[in-house]
C-alpha cells in the first residue's frame, strides 16, 4: 500500500495499491462511517467499478445511517475497489478482472483473470481493511453490477465463504455460454457444508435486454429451492430502469437487505 491521503477530520481516504499477484494498479478508496463501531466491528461493503459506483454507494449509506431506526439502514464501511483512471470504468482491468473464463473472440482486451482478482481481493486487500478498520468478518458485502455482478457470482459459487452478502445487479450471467451456470450445481451440492448463511441480492431492470432478464430469473428460480438457513435469495425486477440505471435505482433496496437479512 502507497500514497495514502487519509485527514484526520475526514471520514474517507483512498490507497494505491500495486497487486502482487498480476501488478495491477489499484485505486482504492474507503468510506468510514462517523459512529463508534459496534462491539462486533462495522460492516463492509466491498464496490466493484469504485470509479462509478463507489460515491452512490457512500452517500446512501452516510445519509440513510444517520437514522437507522428509520431507514432500516446500518452504518458500514463502504469500500471501493477502483483503478488508476480518470473515466468511470476501466474497459480493459474489468473485462480481465471480472470474468471467470477467457474469450479469445473479445476485442476489448484479455479476459479469464477472477482468480487472480480474488486472490487479490481475499490476501492483500481485504487483510489490510481489517487490519486498518474494526471490521464485522461475519458481515461482509460484494457489491457487483454488470460484469461486476457476473464476479459476485463467480465468487459465491467458487468460495462461498469469501462474503456473507452477494449483490449481483444486471450480472453479465451471458458470458461464455452462460458459464456461470454450470457452476449452480456443485454450489448448491455443497451448500449443507456451509456454517454462516448466505446472501444474495439477484436485480434486473424491465427495460434491460430480454437475455438479461431471462437469465437472472432462470437462476433465480434455479437458486430458490434451495433457501434455508444457509441460503437467502432475493430477486428484484426494477420497472422502468435499464442497464445504467439499475444501480442508483436499486442502491437503497440493496442497503436495507444487507442490514436486515
Amino acid at each position: 500500500m502507497s500514497n495514502s491521503t487519509y485527514q484526520p477530520n475526514s471520514s474517507t481516504e483512498s490507497w494505491s495499491i500495486t497487486s502482487k499477484v498480476d501488478q495491477t494498479q489499484y485505486e482504492i478508496v474507503i468510506s468510514k462511517p462517523l459512529q463508534p463501531p459496534p462491539p462486533t466491528g462495522y460492516p463492509v461493503i466491498y464496490v466493484l467499478d469504485g470509479n462509478a459506483f463507489f460515491q452512490t454507494v457512500k452517500d446512501a449509506v452516510r445519509l440513510q445511517a444517520r437514522k437507522s431506526e428509520k431507514t432500516g439502514v446500518s452504518p458500514a464501511v463502504v469500500v471501493g475497489v477502483g483503478y488508476a483512471t480518470d473515466q468511470d470504468f476501466d474497459t480493459a482491468n474489468r473485462l480481465y478482472h471480472f470474468t471467470p473464463t477467457s474469450r479469445r473472440s473479445i476485442d476489448a482486451g484479455k479476459s479469464g483473470g477472477a482468480k487472480n482478482f480474488l486472490a487479490f481481493i481475499e490476501e492483500e486487500l481485504k487483510p489490510q481493511i481489517e487490519k486498518t478498520f474494526s471490521i464485522n468478518v461475519l458481515h461482509q458485502t460484494l457489491f457487483g453490477h454488470s460484469l461486476g455482478g457476473l464476479f459476485a457470482l463467480y465468487t459465491l459459487f467458487i468460495k462461498a465463504t469469501a462474503f456473507q452478502y452477494y449483490i449481483a445487479i444486471s450480472p453479465s450471467i451471458w458470458w461464455d455460454n452462460r458459464y456461470i451456470l454450470t457452476r449452480v450445481e456443485p454450489f448448491m451440492t455443497n451448500l449443507h457444508k456451509q456454517k454462516n448463511r448466505l446472501n444474495l441480492f439477484l436485480a434486473v431492470g424491465s427495460r434491460e435486454t430480454d437475455f438479461m432478464i431471462s437469465d437472472s430469473s432462470e437462476l433465480f428460480h434455479t437458486l430458490f429451492p434451495a433457501t434455508s438457513s444457509n441460503l437467502n435469495v432475493t430477486y428484484y425486477k426494477a420497472d422502468e430502469e435499464n442497464h445504467i440505471s439499475m444501480v442508483p435505482s436499486v442502491v437503497s433496496r440493496v442497503l436495507r437487505f444487507i442490514s436486515n437479512s
